[in-house]
């Protein structure tokens, strides 16, 4: 029996990330105290006393904020797994859900006291061995950490132990994802179809440090080099480099690494690779709101429909070139002007390739998860959510190494 699926989730901790992470999830007024940020707000005293004030003044925003960091900073990925659980209790005590690793280790050059990713990776495993019906984690894989063969054998062995059912990529940290390294991994991942899941949107979790430290050439060769899409992707890093207001603020990398097009010359070798762009392009370009570089011609497409048409392209007989390409709708989800939009799509060609999740916890600077869960059933109707969160999720999750019908992994 088919299973609701919470296919895009964190449960990873401050303890994770590096000194430098804090920027991302603050205001931008606060980049510059990060640091000195994030050591009082993981201090429990500290929080109680800016939420008793927050509640006084009916500060909402600033609550939901204080939320958003008290779960990234609990103290086991555990306690932020059963808090994203609880939210789900009126669907009962089957509710899987995709927990989704990040290796944050090579985000800049700066020295940082975080938890490596091994270390991350190994309390996951505990989660996933105190939860072994519910709990189904991906492996975040970078391949500044290991490439080729070595970092195909690290994936590969962790799935084969069914403590991971997935892989997690997320090239704005500093890569593209037609990086030769990520090759092998690749290749096995399609032949034993191993779900990938990447970050598609033109902001997120971002490399700090200089862009030169990570995108020195113009001309990146990559695993396919010779894929026609090479050409337009060289053209884009070098307007990107060439402009002054893009090479100086490392966040808008986020454009040049996550492009829907940078990951063609990977479909182009390996057609049949089950693969997700997560997001669908981002709810601000569902929506087409202005983007810095696009009003300066730096890449003047809409990420959404990229990400469409490279689920949509099709040979000359009719048949979709990469048919196992899906979407989800993470984040997206929480803005009520998304639904008019996502419903045909849900209900049109791409409806069966359309997945089901909340990135919880990174929600909760919008919403609490429950009412976010709420939001979105109300908005597509319950017949909707069951298709992309069972059917749907089911068939992306299905592995050579994992079938979902199965009641324990």
């Amino acid at each position: 029996m088919a299973r609701i699926t919470n296919i895009h989730s964190h449960v990873f901790t401050g303890g994770c990330a590096p000194d430098y992470f804090f920027k991302m999830v603050l205001p931008s007024w606060a980049d510059r105290w990060a640091d000195e940020i994030k050591f009082f707000l993981e201090k429990p005293w500290m929080r109680r006393i800016i939420k008793a004030m927050a509640s006084r003044r009916g500060h909402s925003q600033l609550l939901r904020y204080l939320q958003f960091i008290e779960v990234g900073t609990q103290s086991t990925q555990e306690e932020v797994f059963v808090s994203m659980r609880n939210a789900y209790a009126v669907f009962g005590p089957e509710v899987r859900f995709v927990a989704l690793t990040l290796n944050m280790d090579h985000m800049d050059v700066q020295a940082s006291n975080h938890a490596r990713i091994e270390t991350q990776l190994a309390e996951v495993e505990r989660v996933r061995t105190h939860y072994p019906d519910v709990f189904f984690p991906f492996v975040g894989v970078d391949p500044r950490h290991l490439s080729g063969v070595a970092l195909r054998d690290w994936v590969k062995e962790k799935v084969e132990r069914r403590m991971f059912f997935g892989i997690k990529i997320y090239p704005s940290i500093g890569f593209f994802p037609f990086d030769a390294g990520l090759d092998e991994l690749y290749k096995w991942a399609e032949a034993e179809q191993v779900p990938v899941m990447t970050h598609c949107t033109r902001s997120g979790t971002f490399y700090t440090g200089a862009m030169d430290q990570v995108l020195a050439d113009p001309r990146p060769s990559g695993l396919n080099p010779m894929a026609p899409e090479m050409v337009d992707i060289h053209a884009r890093i070098t307007a990107f480099k060439n402009n002054p207001f893009s090479w100086k603020d490392s966040k808008y990398g986020c454009n040049i690494f996550l492009h829907p097009q940078n990951y063609e010359p990977v479909l182009r070798k390996y057609p049949k690779l089950k693969l997700c762009f997560a997001h669908f392009g981002g709810d601000d370009e569902m929506l087409n709101e202005k983007q810095p570089l696009r009003d300066k011609g730096i890449d003047p497409t809409n990420w959404h429909n990229e990400v469409k048409r490279i689920m949509s392209t099709t040979n000359a007989q009719g048949d979709l070139l990469y048919p196992n390409t899906y979407t989800d709708i993470s984040y997206t989800l929480f803005r009520d002007k998304i639904y008019p939009l996502l419903l045909p799509l849900i209900d049109g060609p791409l409806g069966d390739r359309i997945l089901f999740g909340t990135d919880f916890f990174m929600t909760l600077r919008e919403d609490p998860e429950a009412a976010l869960l709420k939001r979105c059933i109300d908005g597509m109707t319950m017949e909707r959510f069951r298709r992309i969160a069972m059917n749907n999720n089911d068939n992306f999750l299905r592995s050579s190494r994992y079938d979902p019908a199965s009641p324990i992994a």
